[in-house]
């Protein structure tokens, strides 16, 4: 599912994990659970954004590719 995930990004630039999670039709938790773990691996980063609505703010997390990641690809897709 790695590969899956880093193509998306790739392709879309940024997405929420719900987004992702619903074009590779998977579970969203097994998918968020994979892009801590990328994270972790320094092939993802989390862009954190804050809507104002009304009184509140809404909060929403967008995952986005880091050089590391667009390597990562890369070498996958080569071999």
């Amino acid at each position: 599912m790695d590969l899956s995930i880093l193509a998306l990004l790739e392709e879309h630039g940024s997405l929420a994990y719900e987004q992702i999670a619903a074009q590779l039709n998977r579970p969203p938790d097994l998918v968020r659970n994979a892009l801590v773990d990328l994270r972790n691996r320094g092939f993802v980063d989390v862009l954190r954004v804050g809507e104002l609505e009304g009184n509140r703010t809404r909060a929403a997390a967008y995952w986005r590719l880091t050089d590391a990641g667009r390597a990562e690809l890369a070498q996958r897709r080569s071999t």
